[in-house]
C-alpha cells in the first residue's frame, strides 16, 4: 500500500497508509474537548469557531467509523472508543513535537522544550538548582513545570504529556513501560516534631510506639501499601490514618503544630531537620535508602533539549552529594 497526503475539509493534513487516517489538528482538537469535557470551552481555548471545532470532530470519528464522545446536558464524556483513543492521541501529537525539535537539531538550530514533573524530592533542591544551570547554558531551551501527584505524573509520561518525572523508585512502583535512571540515593525516615510526646520517653521509640499516634500517609494506594507493610514486617498491626494527602505544605504544616508523623524523606524536610524543628527517626532499623531519579517513557528517543537538561541533573546531583 502506498503513503497517502490529503488535504482535510477542515484545513488540516492527514497522512496514512489505505484507509487508515489520523489528522493531527483533528487529534488535537479531540484532546482539548477531552481534557475540558465541553465544546464550548475547547473552542473558546483552541480561538476556533464552535461549528469548525464539531466539524473537525465529526470528521475523525467518520475516519475511525467511531463514536468518541457521548453529549450530555452536563458537557461531554469520552465513549469506550475514545477512553482508549485518548492516550495514543497524546503519544501521536508528543512524538510529532520530539521529532520536529531533533530535525531542528540536526539543521544546527538551537532550542526545544521539556516538560517536567518532579515530586518533593526534587522539588526542593535539585530542581531549581537544575533550572538556573539551565538558564545559563542553555537560554533557548523552554522548561515547563507540571506539578501533579507522582501517579498522575508517571501516567502522564507514559502518555506523552510529560517528557519527564523526577522522583524516588520505590519497590512496589509498576514500571511497565517506563524506563528509570537513578540521579542519586534519597534517605528517608519518620518525620516528627520536636517535642513531640513519643520523644520524651526514656527508651528510644520504635514503630509499636508509633502505632497509636496519627499518621499522615501520601494520598496513593501503592504508598498506603508500603506503609502497611512497614508495620506487618515488624509484626505491629496496622493502625489507622488520620490524614491521607499528597500535599507536602500540609504534611509539614500538621507535623509541626500536632501531633503527626509521617514518612518522609530527608531532602524535603532538610530546613526543618536543619533547624531543630524536626527529627528523622531510623527507629533502630538499618537506614532506609531509596534510589531517586528520572522516569521516562521506553521506546522514546531522547531530544537535544532532553539530553542537555539530563546532564545538568546529574551534575546538580553530584554537586548536592558531595556537599
Amino acid at each position: 500500500m502506498r503513503d497517502v497526503k490529503r488535504r482535510r475539509q477542515d484545513g488540516g493534513t492527514r497522512c496514512g497508509i489505505g484507509h487508515g487516517f489520523l489528522d493531527l489538528r483533528q487529534l488535537r482538537r479531540f484532546i482539548t474537548v477531552a481534557e475540558l469535557g465541553s465544546f464550548n470551552r475547547a473552542a473558546e481555548l483552541l480561538a476556533v469557531s464552535q461549528p469548525s471545532l464539531t466539524r473537525s470532530i465529526q470528521l475523525l470519528e467518520d475516519s475511525l467509523d467511531s463514536r468518541l464522545f457521548d453529549r450530555g446536558a452536563r458537557g461531554v464524556t469520552l465513549t469506550t472508543l475514545g477512553e482508549q483513543l485518548l492516550p495514543h492521541a497524546r503519544i501521536i501529537l508528543s512524538e510529532r513535537d520530539r521529532a520536529l525539535s531533533a530535525i531542528s537539531a540536526l539543521r544546527g538550530r538551537s532550542g526545544g522544550l521539556v516538560t517536567v514533573g518532579a515530586d518533593s524530592s526534587f522539588a526542593m533542591r535539585q530542581l531549581p538548582a537544575a533550572l538556573g544551570y539551565m538558564v545559563e547554558r542553555h537560554p533557548d531551551i523552554q522548561i515547563v513545570v507540571k506539578e501533579e501527584n507522582f501517579a498522575d505524573m508517571l501516567d502522564s509520561v507514559r502518555e506523552g504529556r510529560l517528557n519527564l518525572a523526577l522522583g524516588l523508585r520505590a519497590s512496589y512502583l509498576p514500571m511497565g513501560d517506563l524506563l528509570f535512571e537513578q540521579l542519586k540515593i534519597e534517605s528517608a525516615g519518620v518525620m516528627i516534631r520536636a517535642g513531640h510526646p513519643v520523644l520524651r520517653r526514656s527508651a528510644p521509640p520504635r514503630l509499636a510506639d508509633l502505632a497509636a499516634v496519627p499518621w499522615i500517609v501520601t494520598d496513593q494506594p501503592l504508598v498506603v501499601e508500603g506503609w502497611s507493610k512497614m508495620f506487618l514486617d515488624d509484626g505491629v498491626p496496622v493502625p489507622s490514618i488520620a490524614l491521607r494527602t499528597s500535599s507536602l505544605q500540609v504534611t509539614k504544616a500538621c507535623i509541626l503544630s500536632g501531633n503527626f508523623v509521617a514518612l518522609g524523606n530527608h531532602t524535603s524536610y532538610s530546613d526543618e531537620i536543619d533547624a531543630g524543628l524536626v527529627h528523622a527517626l531510623d527507629l533502630g532499623y538499618p537506614r532506609y535508602e531509596r534510589p531517586a531519579g528520572l522516569f521516562r517513557r521506553a521506546g522514546g528517543k531522547l531530544s537535544p533539549a532532553e539530553r542537555a537538561f539530563i546532564a545538568i541533573l546529574h551534575e546538580v546531583c553530584g554537586e548536592l552529594d558531595a556537599a
